[in-house]
């Protein structure tokens, strides 16, 4: 039997996960960094396109070539450009993007690619999506599984992977009712109503899903970098960035962000 993959292809990171010799997910590691988690960033200025850590490296020191938060554009008709530096409109009716040029999809394809390659030689794969993504994000998620060449089995609602998740454990068979999933993600956060009976794990039920786009992990990052830039300012007149260029902090204001997850203050 073919083995099948899990993929959470998420805004900040992705992880891959699959069924172990006795039935249980096992989340892969990679093995150069030692990490579950792979930094959903691209860097395109190579031949050979980088994904991951020495991507996500690149991001201050070569913007225009490095990409993040590719899922927050995946629904919208955009493409990132090397030359600009910046996402764009995609011209209308445009069968190709120009050199230089990349889609959300494609970019997604690269990040898709890396992280699928953790379980070797494995095609099928199962894809996780946010609860609140309409129709155009899912045909361009799965338009990126194609262009990776996968094999899409199905997309699955993020919060209905956690109840199956849940719903597997040994202390919690029997269990049935409504449950709800509190999903703060890097790029979006949402709350959703299950109803599931974990006597039958496929009897899951999303009731309804609320939350927004735009309150995630990287806007906190990005909150972190303007209160940097304030504290600065207030001591030496000067700003840190100019316009929010401030992508050279992020990697310094995600570590503050995480001291500040068990800590009431960080340096």
């Amino acid at each position: 039997m073919t083995k099948i993959i899990g993929i959470d292809l998420g805004t900040t990171f992705s992880a891959i996960a699959v069924l172990n010799d006795l039935g249980k997910p096992e989340v892969l590691e990679d093995p150069i960094y030692n990490k579950k988690t792979i930094p959903s960033v691209v860097y395109l200025k190579e031949k050979n396109i980088q994904v991951g850590e020495k991507a996500k490296s690149m991001l201050d020191k070569d913007p225009n070539f490095t990409v993040s938060e590719i899922k927050q554009k995946i629904h919208e008709e955009v493409v990132w450009s090397t030359i600009e530096g910046n996402w764009k409109e995609k011209s209308t009716g445009a069968a190709k993007v120009s050199k230089g040029e990349f889609t959300p999809a494609q970019l997604s394809s690269f990040i898709l690619k890396k992280v699928a390659a953790l379980a070797g030689e494995t095609k099928k794969v199962v894809v996780t999506v946010p609860a609140l993504f309409e129709n155009l994000a899912r045909e361009k998620t799965a338009q990126a599984v194609k262009l990776a060449g996968l094999e899409l089995i199905e997309l699955i609602d993020e919060p209905v992977a956690a109840a199956l998740h849940y719903a597997s454990l040994e202390e919690t068979k029997g269990i049935s009712g409504k449950i709800m999933v509190f999903d703060l993600g890097g790029g979006t956060f949402d709350v959703s109503i299950i109803d599931m009976n974990t006597t039958n794990i496929k009897d899951i039920k999303v009731i309804t899903s609320q939350g927004d786009r735009h309150v995630g992990g990287t806007d906190f990052d990005r909150e972190i970098c303007k209160l940097l830039n304030k504290k600065y300012k207030e001591i030496t007149s000067v700003n840190l960035y100019e316009n929010d260029q401030f992508s050279k902090y992020l990697n310094l204001a995600e570590q503050i962000k995480r001291v500040l997850s068990h800590e009431t203050k960080a340096n």
